[in-house]
């Protein structure tokens, strides 16, 4: 093999190598905005839940002052 094929053949294998890791990275990425996007939506669930409680509390404070 020619130094120039040796050194082709060494640049293709890093190219390959570098390709595999921006694979790997493109998933992490994609997996990662998928949790962030996963817990926005639990997060506005929560927020939801919370004023839901709060109207539920109003509403029973109401109604004990009312019996009174």
């Amino acid at each position: 093999m020619l130094p120039d094929e040796m050194e082709a053949e060494k640049n293709r294998k890093i190219i390959l190598a570098q390709a595999d890791e921006i694979d790997i990275l493109k998933r992490n990425v994609r997996d990662l905005e998928e949790q962030l996007r996963d817990a926005r939506i639990r997060n506005a669930n929560l927020i939801q839940e919370k004023f839901n409680l709060y109207d539920d509390i109003s509403n029973l404070i109401k109604e004990d002052l009312e019996c009174r």
